[in-house]
């Protein structure tokens, strides 16, 4: 009688699956156990890629992961952004090049925008590697959610880096640049939004979960967004009762800006500089009516500001910079925001140059 030896193969597929095979003493080989093992891992990166727009950057990117037999959906996931990140940094490291046939001042300026917008892609992808790694700290809606507007992000940097230039030779060098970091992130961001109906295909469930979170129903069957006091649902509890406070008067501003000299700065940029460093709790500022004409930038390290007025029509932050004068298009907003948690509420923001101006 044969007898019949049972090998438990723990092969923790892109889902988080678990393989048994049992085979006889006569049978496969350990060699043909492992092809066996191989090929489902492969399978398994197939419907991954399956989706996205660029499958052979995709597989040739996943298939390092499926190596190795431990890897889980998050490792597959953390991959396809360490391998975009990789290729956003080689051609923020290569703009130089790019730099010496751009000639115009206009595409001098571009390249200038190209590498700010590529870190900040970067930071993102970052942030996002981040998240995944730590992805049982978060909700998966959460987390989903977060990562799909990270890449969107990412998308819109690079997208904004080649509309820079002028000069069709120069743009079309960075877009050339970017086309390997571009169909990366695309594909990312595919595998983000497809994750529920790969785990389908591959019949596995591991409760990670892409429909939007917080879906509240009007009358009409339309997706809510804003709980009963008129705020979005996801904004944090903590920051629902300082604008309660704020809405009801009695909120207590870190800084107060009045172009009458009625509060302790003249100009909205003189309150940002005296933001303090290493900061854990909100920065309020309050900026009580008027026309600021003034170029704000809340940077990187300036986070957690809560920036407050006394209406749209009222307080005013105004800004004329525009394309006609020979500064790029992004670098024209009035008012722009890279320090993360910022809220900003009854101030409105314009830009005077007008259509003639190119804006």
């Amino acid at each position: 009688m044969n007898k019949l030896i049972a090998f438990g193969i723990s092969l923790l597929l892109v889902v988080g699956t678990t393989i048994n095979t049992a085979v006889g003493h006569h049978g496969f080989s350990v060699e043909d156990i492992a092809k066996k093992a191989m090929s489902a891992t492969m399978k398994s990166v197939d419907a991954i890629c399956a989706a996205t727009d660029f499958k052979d950057s995709c597989i040739k990117t996943l298939t390092p992961v499926a190596n190795n037999a431990s890897a889980t959906p998050h490792d597959y996931l953390k991959a396809a952004f360490e391998v975009t990140a990789r290729e956003v940094q080689i051609v923020l490291e290569k703009s130089g090049v790019i730099a010496k046939d751009a000639h115009g001042s206009i595409d001098k300026m571009a390249v200038e925008d190209c590498k700010e917008l590529l870190q900040f892609a970067i930071d993102e992808l970052q942030s996002a590697i981040s998240m995944v790694g730590h992805h049982e700290r978060h909700k998966a809606a959460d987390l989903t959610a977060e990562l799909k507007n990270w890449l969107s992000a990412v998308v819109s940097y690079q997208e904004s880096c080649i509309d820079g230039f002028e000069h069709r030779e120069v743009k079309r060098s960075m877009r050339d640049g970017l086309l390997n970091a571009t169909q990366l992130t695309s594909n990312a961001l595919t595998i983000i939004g497809e994750m529920s109906s790969i785990l389908e295909t591959l019949n596995i469930n591991v409760g990670f979960n892409i429909k939007p979170r917080h879906q509240h129903h009007g009358q009409h069957g339309h997706h809510r967004h804003l709980n009963a006091d008129g705020y979005p649902t996801w904004f944090a509890p903590s920051d629902r009762k300082l604008l309660a406070l704020q809405d009801n008067g009695r909120l207590a501003p870190s800084a107060v800006v009045a172009k009458d000299g009625s509060g302790q700065y003249k100009t909205i940029a003189e309150a940002i500089a005296a933001y303090p460093k290493n900061s854990a709790s909100r920065y309020v500022i309050y900026v009580k009516a008027g026309t600021y004409d003034e170029c704000i930038t809340i940077t990187k390290e300036k986070t957690n500001i809560l920036m407050y007025g006394d209406g749209p029509t009222s307080t005013i932050i105004t800004g004329h910079k525009s394309n006609r004068d020979g500064i790029t298009t992004f670098q024209t907003a009035s008012f722009s925001v890279i320090g993360d948690g910022f809220i900003g509420k009854s101030i409105g923001f314009e830009n005077t140059a007008g259509p003639e101006g190119h804006q």
